[in-house]
């Protein structure tokens, strides 16, 4: 019989608080939080808010909420961010500026893709393939990949019922 794997263990439980935050806007469920890997606390965690600010997708959010807690003292190569969703290339290459080592994400870009999320055809590991001088991210998929996906789907046809 085999043992669980206690990283699997860890990023399911970070990945369920994620989808938690996520929650927070059910119309667009893309969530991030962002662990000390080290320390294994919470450093911050955020929520898409593009219905005010085009580019403020949650990668991005819970880099800027990170760095005003701490004062911009965030060691960024203890981290571990957890999203709802494959990072976008825009999210994607600031997490690689950032010096995230690594990114853990339920859904993905494929997933949107077909249930009708606007997207760039780019996979987060294209990104990361194209970065140089030194940049670098482990990309771990999938986790929760089932729960993740089903908020997806279910923010496509909230959409939809609003429309009418």
């Amino acid at each position: 019989m085999n043992e669980p794997n206690p990283e699997h263990l860890e990023h399911e439980t970070y990945m369920r608080r994620t989808m938690e935050v996520a929650c927070q806007n059910l119309q667009r469920p893309f969530g991030a939080v962002l662990v000390d890997s080290r320390e294994g606390e919470v450093l911050a965690e955020a929520v898409n808010r593009s219905y005010r600010n085009p580019v403020a997708h949650s990668e991005l959010e819970v880099i800027h909420e990170a760095v005003r807690r701490a004062g911009g003292d965030v060691r960024w190569e203890d981290c571990t961010l957890y999203v709802t969703a494959e990072p976008c290339p825009m999210c994607m290459s600031g997490i690689l500026w950032t010096g995230i080592p690594r990114v853990v994400y339920g859904s993905s870009v494929l997933t949107l893709r077909d249930l009708g999320y606007r997207h760039i055809a780019l996979r987060a590991s294209e990104i990361v393939d194209a970065a140089t001088g030194g940049m670098s991210c482990n990309l771990v998929g999938g986790v929760l990949e089932e729960e993740c996906d089903e908020l997806f789907t279910a923010a496509i046809k909230l959409e939809k019922k609003s429309r009418g």
